[in-house]
């Protein structure tokens, strides 16, 4: 049994973290957290959400997350995955996963939201590449250098670049708001080193997927607590639709972001992560008609340059070291 997972980790860890497949998962993991931005709005609009009733907006992340928790799990009981944790410090291992990256993320970033504007919290989130790579650091011991700074830099004058107009007219700030939004990228960053931590020996997809169950029941109930609630829009198949769409494209971002943090370096996969307001901004032209302007062209450069800062460094240290050979 050991060995069989051996040889399934190792075949993983050949797709996951492989030259070609490592960039199309990744990408892949982005896209669809980019759609989920219109696909949310959409469902909003079929569920009854008003988009300012934060406990609503809680119980509407509870009810994603359980659902994707739940494709996570069938995927594992597919694959011959017992989804039964075996010992009781499993169970507890999952709930503090739960409570990092799903509980305390989603209610940092809920309320923080409520309390900034969109352009302050756009550029804020931008902040979860930084937190990564500085946990990424402290925990596993990664080197902190110029490349990656500088790469998280680049990152976050991207998104300036593209909120500029916004930023002209100048952000009305609240410290409160920002703190919780960190709070949020922080959270979000440190469960990703969790999942890496406590995924050795398991399969990371189980681990994501009890995670998104556990959280999303939380999360649920949380909602509830606060009057959030649910109600149909229009016909009913339509309402659903978007909904249904975005449980699965989160279900499948699920399932390849563990397998990515488990089998790379933490900060190799967070920095892709500067990538998401550009790709949201796309996927929002697409799907809901927002218009598109020179400074989201010049935002997806910039951050490109900041990603190949970073996801080089190695191969760049790699021909260095070559060099020096006698």
């Amino acid at each position: 049994m050991e060995n069989g997972t051996q040889v399934r980790e190792v075949r993983e860890r050949a797709l996951y973290a492989g030259g070609v497949t490592f960039y199309i998962f990744i990408l892949l993991v982005h896209f669809f957290w980019a759609i989920s931005g219109p696909l949310t709005k959409m469902s909003y609009a079929g569920l009854g959400v008003s988009g300012s009733d934060v406990f609503e907006l809680i119980y509407f992340a509870g009810l994603r997350l359980l659902g994707s928790g739940v494709i996570g799990l069938s995927y594992c009981c597919v694959r011959g995955v017992p989804l039964i944790p075996e010992h009781r410090s499993d169970f507890w291992s999952l709930a503090k996963l739960g409570l990092i990256m799903g509980v305390a993320q989603y209610l940092f970033f809920n309320f923080g939201t409520a309390l900034s504007s969109g352009v302050q919290t756009s550029i804020l989130s931008s902040s979860g590449a930084f937190c990564g790579i500085l946990i990424s650091a402290l925990v596993f011991q990664e080197a902190l250098t110029v490349r990656k700074i500088a790469g998280c830099m680049l990152g976050v004058v991207a998104v300036i670049v593209l909120n500029w107009e916004d930023v002209r007219q100048g952000v009305a700030a609240s410290l409160l708001g920002a703190l919780l939004l960190i709070l949020g990228q922080a959270s979000g960053a440190a469960g990703a080193a969790y999942v890496k931590m406590i995924s050795k020996g398991r399969s990371a997809i189980w681990v994501g997927g009890w995670q998104s169950v556990i959280s999303g029941i939380l999360l649920m109930a949380i909602g509830l607590c606060g009057g959030g609630t649910l109600s149909f829009q229009g016909e009913q198949s339509a309402a659903l639709l978007p909904t249904v769409a975005l449980i699965v494209t989160s279900g499948a971002a699920l399932i390849f972001s563990n397998q990515l943090y488990k089998y790379n370096p933490l900060s190799k996969v967070m920095i892709f992560s500067l990538l998401s307001p550009v790709f949201g901004v796309f996927s929002s032209a697409v799907m809901l008609g927002d218009p598109l302007h020179l400074g989201v062209f010049a935002s997806l450069v910039i951050n490109c340059a900041g990603v190949a800062l970073v996801t080089t460094e190695k191969l760049a240290g790699e021909v260095a070291k070559e060099q020096n050979q006698p």
